[in-house]
């Protein structure tokens, strides 16, 4: 389970830079040649899943943590014992 977690995080932590890399260059260029239209383009098609891999790499970063923190937590009390 924990695999998959991390094979989840990775790839959309992966999607989200590759996408934040191209809105951010399409925009620019965008600006740099005045097309309105492209702007609109990179705005309306790229935002959504951006926020939608954003979300999900988010919650999956959570998890990993929360796991991390389990982890470290057990060890511990065996110690105590």
């Amino acid at each position: 389970m924990k695999k998959a977690i991390q094979t989840i995080f990775v790839l959309t932590l992966a999607a989200l830079l590759l996408g934040g890399v191209v809105f951010v260059t399409g925009q620019a260029m965008a600006l740099v040649v005045g097309q309105g239209e492209w702007l609109a383009f990179f705005n309306n098609s790229l935002k959504d899943p951006m926020c939608i891999s954003a979300s999900i790499c988010a919650i999956t970063g959570f998890l990993l943590s929360y796991g991390r923190h389990q982890d470290q937590s057990q060890p511990q009390e065996a110690k105590t014992r």
